[in-house]
């Protein structure tokens, strides 16, 4: 390993050296035997006198510069690890020291050389590793979809929302599990707002009946004290006087039961919002969840829509589509070598999804707007088509669609509410000039 490393770098070992040298004397002994005898004499002269020298200098030590220089290359060779660049660099600085700049130079360069080589064999399984696990993570995320869709479909008519988050807390990803919890949360706590803010509204009413009740006995027994005195000095009988207290007396009881009739008929009418049947209860906790979901998905065609939109000053889009470009885009998302532009396309692939899967959930027989399925295939198909304008037309009619069938799902939960004169969810907010909702 050191000689390759020594002979592919200098260019020859101490081996390769004695192999050229001894060739040298073949080639010698050749041309002498071409000479004629005297210039072969004078030669042979020389050589001996060469031959003579070499061997001088070999008995006193001194020794060959050339095999000198190759000798400490190839120590220095054996001494480091050809695998390791941090070795190869020690072995430079070695060169260095003894006076090999040129070996040292040569070293170093081999050693940069096999950092970088590494570096980019690191990247290449970096990027393959990762391509790996992105290709996991979406195999998981479409089973893991899949199972919760066949879960949910599983539940029986009367569901109620607990048995709903039940399975979507076991099988949904964990930003539709918060989601879910959140809205979920969102509606308990407004309900109970509500019905607190009503609760002391009411209490409040029902105190002030009382104390004008209790006034207005107040006032009657003054009155009717008044007129006894008022008959006693205008000389009635002790006959008359006491009548008249037995009236009177008779006549405030009568008013305060009275009262206390009223009073109660009152708190009976101010027990607060009037809530809907178990049954009904049912039907609207789903079609709450229908327009959390329906929410969701306005949310997240938005940044797809927006990357389609060409921009006012350029006219052109963030993202365009085609053959070419999506290909792309789908290299660099796989080999975790993303851009704005990879990012912005697995947006809209994600939008293409869901509008997938709303056809998927169609042909399973579940419940689904036609409008929404009919403009989902429009996506769909506008995305394998691969133009930008196609596809920004079809994605904002799904997302108008998908915004007019929550409008829809939110009168419903009015109207039913009105059906039973309970307190409206949403009130007339819901698609007015304060919420409007188009769909072209």
């Amino acid at each position: 390993m050191a000689e390759n490393i020594v002979a592919g770098l200098f260019g020859l070992t101490p081996q390769m050296y004695g192999e050229q040298q001894r060739r040298s004397a073949l080639q010698e002994g050749i041309t002498l035997a071409q000479l004629d005898p005297a210039a072969r004499g004078a030669a042979m002269t020389y050589a001996g006198a060469r031959g003579l020298g070499n061997a001088i200098g070999g008995a006193f030590g001194v020794e060959d510069p050339q095999l000198k220089m190759i000798s400490a290359r190839n120590a220095v060779a054996k001494q480091i690890d050809q695998t390791n660049p941090e070795s190869i660099l020690q072995g430079a600085q070695m060169l260095a020291q003894a006076g090999d700049q040129q070996g040292a130079m040569a070293l170093a360069q081999y050693a940069r050389q096999a950092q970088s080589e590494m570096a980019l064999v690191q990247q290449r399984r970096a990027a393959e590793q990762s391509s790996l696990a992105t290709a996991a993570k979406t195999q998981l995320s479409i089973a893991q979809e899949t199972k919760l869709r066949d879960e949910l479909s599983k539940l029986p008519q009367g569901a109620t929302q607990d048995d709903v988050l039940a399975v979507l807390t076991k099988y949904g990803s964990p930003d539709r599990v918060i989601a879910a919890l959140t809205a979920s949360a969102s509606r308990t706590e407004a309900i109970q707002a509500r019905t607190a803010t009503a609760e002391a509204a009411n209490q409040a009413r029902i105190d002030a009946a009382k104390t004008a009740a209790d006034a207005a006995l107040e006032r009657a027994k003054v009155l009717a004290d008044a007129k006894i005195e008022a008959a006693a000095t205008a000389g009635a009988t002790a006959k008359e006087i006491a009548r008249m207290r037995v009236d009177s007396a008779k006549e405030i009881a009568q008013t305060r039961i009275d009262s206390a009739k009223d009073l109660k008929e009152f708190a009976n009418s101010l027990k607060g919002p009037k809530v809907l049947a178990p049954s009904l209860q049912r039907e609207e906790d789903k079609e709450l969840e229908l327009v959390d979901s329906l929410t969701a998905r306005e949310t997240s065609l938005a940044p797809a829509i927006a990357t389609l939109t060409p921009d006012p000053k350029t006219g052109k889009p963030p993202l365009e589509l085609g053959p070419v470009n999506n290909l792309r885009y789908q290299a660099q998302n796989a080999a975790g070598n993303s851009s704005v532009e990879s990012r912005n396309y697995a947006a809209l692939q994600r939008a293409v999804q869901e509008a997938t899967n709303l056809k998927t959930d169609a042909a399973k027989g579940v419940q689904t707007d036609k409008d929404v399925l009919r403009f989902a295939n429009e996506l769909i198909a506008a995305f394998g088509g691969n133009d930008t304008k196609t596809t920004l037309e079809a994605l904002s009619n799904f997302s108008k669609s998908t915004a007019k069938a929550k409008e829809n799902a939110q009168k419903r939960i009015d109207s039913r509410r009105k059906s039973q004169g309970v307190e409206p969810y949403y009130g007339p907010a819901v698609g007015t000039a304060q919420n409007p909702i188009k769909l072209d």
